[in-house]
């Protein structure tokens, strides 16, 4: 009961926070990208290896890259090495109303993004308010109802696809996105 309160709370707390915020929206397909910022949640290490192989494939295409995880077992990212363009964000990190509250939350929200694509394939309100407060011009990710006000580009799965078939479509479809331009 007291989980679903600060859920109803978070959720009605980031809708007004929402409300009150700007940010420059702009089409932009990935290949005309210059800086990307990736949201995901990050349950195992089979998760870290796709969402990083991804991030690689970015970087070497001369992306701008920066990775925010969240993660709810600390002892999981103990086995990765730090990297500069990683971060994560623990539970500990996020106040009463699942809010982030870290120094690196609130820089990845700010920073200006020529798109934010987010990872998550499940809905968790720590992610939920740093895809929605993002700064970034576009964003894009896994379409589900809690997050039908914050995206400008949703892609839908079938329910036996996961974050491979994600990512697959997300690159695709921001690929033809305003191919011209």
């Amino acid at each position: 009961m007291i989980t679903n309160i600060r859920k109803t709370t978070g959720k009605l707390l980031l809708k007004r926070e929402y409300a009150n915020s700007f940010r420059e929206k702009q089409i932009c397909n990935i290949l005309n990208a210059g800086s990307i910022g990736i949201v995901y949640f990050l349950p195992d290490e089979e998760t870290y290896r796709k969402v990083s192989g991804y991030v690689k494939k970015l970087q070497d295409s001369g992306k701008n890259v920066k990775a925010l995880g969240y993660v709810e077992n600390k002892h999981l990212t103990g086995q990765f090495l730090p990297k500069l363009s990683y971060d994560f964000l623990y539970p500990t990190g996020i106040s009463w109303n699942y809010k982030p509250n870290t120094t690196a939350a609130r820089d990845f929200i700010d920073t200006e993004f020529d798109i934010l694509i987010d990872l998550s394939t499940e809905s968790l309100l720590p992610l939920l308010y740093i895809t929605a407060l993002s700064k970034a011009k576009f964003k894009a990710g896994l379409q589900n109802d809690e997050r039908a006000g914050y995206l400008d580009l949703m892609i839908s799965l079938q329910k036996d696809e996961g974050l491979d078939e994600l990512i697959v479509q997300i690159h695709h479809y921001l690929s033809i996105l305003n191919k011209d331009k």
